[in-house]
């Protein structure tokens, strides 16, 4: 049965980082010291978390959060500087094939202990008892934010500073790895926001008085959703586990109606309730920067070559199509933001005072140079532009204020992550994902007897258990692609949305 294609999907990591020593990432033209000012317009309600106090219970604080303010300091607003850093660098990192500079050292299950956690990097300081050290590290070590810089830095890493894995002596910090971007605050009026006393203030769902994950399981090594296949086991409950080798990619959230989004959660049955009648949901209101309003920011840089800045600039204007998303709530269709270039100055030679550049001359530039790039020719900042993860990236940051696509996650229960299921209700639903599993498995010829025995998962093998009607139809989160490729998404919007600068 067809579904909703889930809210986010995966840049994928190429065989290797680009890296280049600080000295050749200078080379790339004449440097450049000023600053880019930005307009920042919402394109659908923008939510950045300030506070979110819960809701009472008979005197008692619950579970359930009673509303989301905006963040703010001192009764002011702000977009913070390094939420829009975050954004940039993020995207630079999966456009140029950095590094993945934000991670966390391990996910782990933390209420049931007999599952299997995972490392996302190799550690030589964390001696969890929930993790299987025996599997490789989820991320390739390759590109990790290393301890030395001695191989090279990435692109964004040149941008946006190094930070060694490893505390250095003062002595051993290079002046150089420090940061060549400073994003101020986006500062705003209080009367551009939403307000959560309206009836009509954005709301987002979350599960009913649960600490359980929305989008159901945190990534773990014992799903083929954040992870590849590598292999089945059975654990000593008799449960098989489906243990992944390696993330996807870098997740990235797709654009859509918000309140398509929100009305599809709190009308369709399966979200509605669970097998004791309880309403599985509950919906919050966000106080939110309103869908139009533009507020603006600087962007300072300092020593950038030309070349590089013309790719800030590109990271900021990623093309006709391709828009950013910030802050909470990305995974129901908030946060869509157009950055927009209003003006960029620098200081000429032997001036202290900003010489603003002709910002059409510089956008018409970036138009030539991505013609070239069509041609698989590489010229000017182009070269360090990955052309398989330009394409995903398109892929899933499309915006078309029209589109009538829904991205929502699995269901929660039956039939989707059974994160919201009682003891009972969880029981039954293991024992029929574990007939369906045997089932499947021994229709291969697959035995699993105990859990010291692993089942090495080939790519012909992996495309039989992933698509196996029974297993699907108790288990159709098993498998991440064949999840998305069977889910109501039209075939041609992937064929559309494929990277174009015009």
């Amino acid at each position: 049965m067809s579904h909703n294609p889930n809210p986010f999907d995966f840049v994928p990591f190429a065989e290797e980082p680009t890296l280049n020593t600080i000295e050749k990432w200078m080379s790339f033209g004449e440097t450049r010291t000023g600053r880019i000012t930005v307009e920042m317009k919402a394109l659908t309600p923008v939510h950045i978390v300030g506070e979110q106090p819960l809701e009472k219970i008979n005197g008692r604080e619950g579970k359930n959060i009673k509303e989301s303010r905006f963040y703010q300091r001192n009764g002011k607003y702000f977009i913070p500087g390094s939420s829009i850093r975050g954004v940039l660098r993020g995207f630079i990192e999966a456009a140029c094939n950095g590094w993945a500079s934000q991670l966390t050292p391990y996910y782990e299950k933390e209420k049931e202990k007999h599952a299997i956690g995972f490392k996302v990097v190799d550690s030589e300081t964390d001696s969890s008892i929930d993790i299987d050290l025996n599997l490789p590290s989820a991320i390739n070590q390759k590109f990790t934010v290393p301890s030395s810089a001695e191989k090279g830095i990435d692109l964004a890493t040149f941008l946006f500073g190094y930070i060694p894995s490893k505390p250095l002596e003062k002595n051993q910090f290079h002046p150089a790895w420090k940061s060549r971007i400073i994003i101020d605050d986006a500062e705003f009026n209080g009367s551009m926001l939403s307000s959560v006393e309206r009836e009509d203030c954005p709301k987002v769902p979350d599960l009913h008085n649960q600490k359980a994950f929305m989008g159901g399981p945190h990534p773990r090594a014992t799903s083929w959703w954040y992870q590849f296949p590598k292999e089945i086991r059975k654990d000593q409950y008799g449960a098989y586990k489906f243990i992944g080798s390696g993330f996807r990619g870098r997740k990235f959230y797709f654009h859509q109606n918000p309140a398509n989004c929100i009305n599809y959660y709190a009308t369709t049955q399966k979200w509605q309730r669970n097998s004791k009648g309880e309403h599985k949901l509950y919906f919050f209101p966000l106080e939110c920067l309103k869908q139009g309003e533009s507020i603006s920011f600087d962007l300072l840089f300092n020593g950038i070559p030309e070349e590089l800045l013309s790719l800030l600039c590109f990271a900021l204007e990623p093309g006709k199509n391709i828009r950013h998303k910030i802050g909470y709530g990305k995974a129901y269709g908030y946060g869509s933001v157009e950055f927009s270039i209003v003006k960029v100055e620098y200081k000429s030679k032997g001036l202290e005072e900003l010489k603003e550049a002709a910002i059409d001359e510089i956008r018409a530039s970036i138009g030539e140079q991505f013609k070239a790039f069509s041609r698989s020719k590489a010229e000017g900042f182009i070269q360090f532009l990955d052309r398989a993860a330009l394409d995903k990236l398109s892929f899933i940051l499309w915006y078309d204020e029209i589109s009538k696509c829904i991205f929502t996650y699995p269901f929660a229960g039956t039939g989707g992550f059974n994160v919201d299921l009682n003891k009972h209700d969880r029981n039954e639903h293991n024992r029929q994902v574990k007939t369906a599993i045997e089932g499947a498995l021994n229709s291969m010829k697959i035995k699993i007897p105990n859990i010291k025995t692993v089942s090495k998962v080939d790519p012909a093998l992996e495309e039989i258990i992933s698509r196996n009607a029974s297993l699907l139809e108790h288990k159709p989160t098993l498998h991440f692609e064949v999840y998305q490729e069977q889910s109501n998404l039209d075939e041609d919007i992937k064929e559309q949305r494929k990277f174009n600068y015009d």
